[in-house]
């Protein structure tokens, strides 16, 4: 009994241990920008707030760049991290975000917000979670 208790403590741990230290490959599927707020589309994120900060630093320039979404002083205040779930979708009763720059019917996400990142009139930048 003390062997198998034991065992499973070690799965548990070493479960734990993966879920913290292992680094999530993120595949950004797309974005779409309308002027005013961006929307960047992933399989998912790092497990941890500040993983997932560090990932937008390390890799917003080049989603930017290659979305065609401003860059530099002309940032959007609002970048909006959705997470691609069951994919595109037809818009439905449900409360999903439709993309006007792609073709219907199938345009649309579910809004399963991951992370949101605002640029403050200073100049700061604030995470939302």
């Amino acid at each position: 009994m003390r062997k198998l208790v034991f065992f499973s403590l070690i799965v548990v741990l070493c479960i734990i241990g993966y879920l913290f230290t292992g680094k999530p490959n993120v595949s950004v599927i797309g974005a779409h920008y309308d002027g005013s707020t961006a929307q960047v589309i992933v399989n998912k994120l790092p497990l941890t707030d500040s993983d997932k900060i560090n990932w937008w630093k390390k890799n917003q320039n080049e989603i930017l760049e290659k979305y065609n979404i401003p860059t530099g002083d002309k940032i959007p205040f609002l970048i909006v991290i959705y997470a691609f779930g069951d994919g595109y979708q037809e818009e439905g009763k449900e409360d999903r975000l439709c993309f006007s720059d792609i073709k219907p019917p199938k345009n649309c996400i579910d809004k399963n917000i991951l992370m949101m990142i605002w640029r403050t009139r200073d100049g700061g930048v604030k995470y939302q979670f």
